[in-house]
């Protein structure tokens, strides 16, 4: 189970034959997330822990902002974008990695639990 927190993100893709990454950060909170990317991507979903299968299956929306990137190469418009992305990732470790399709096109994701939320 994905423990409350705020986490580092780290992004991999090929594009056009070239290995592309990308970081980012999101807080996990009783079963919801909110992150972000430099390039002002952002993600709200909700996450939850399936014991049986030992996943942490993950449920989310990014809106991409006009004329953004993203390591896949999928390019927002003048308008920008909004994406659904569903994945799992298993265990209860604070680094776990999966592979999900955004727009089409495979992204790994890495999370780091980076420490707990104040307050």
């Amino acid at each position: 189970m994905l423990a409350n927190g705020l986490y580092g993100l780290r992004f991999a893709a090929t594009h056009d034959g070239a290995a592309e990454e990308g970081s980012g950060l999101a807080v996990l909170r009783d079963g919801k997330v909110l992150g972000s990317d430099p390039g002002g991507a952002v993600f709200t979903g909700t996450y939850e822990f399936d014991a049986a299968r030992s996943l942490n299956k993950v449920r989310l929306r990014v809106d991409v902002p006009a004329d953004g990137v993203l390591v896949t190469g999928f390019a927002a418009g003048a308008s920008g974008a909004t994406l659904e992305v569903v994945g799992a990732f298993a265990g209860a470790a604070e680094d776990a990695s999966a592979f999900v399709q955004i727009a089409g096109a495979p992204l790994g994701v890495q999370i780091r639990y980076l420490g707990p939320l104040p307050g």
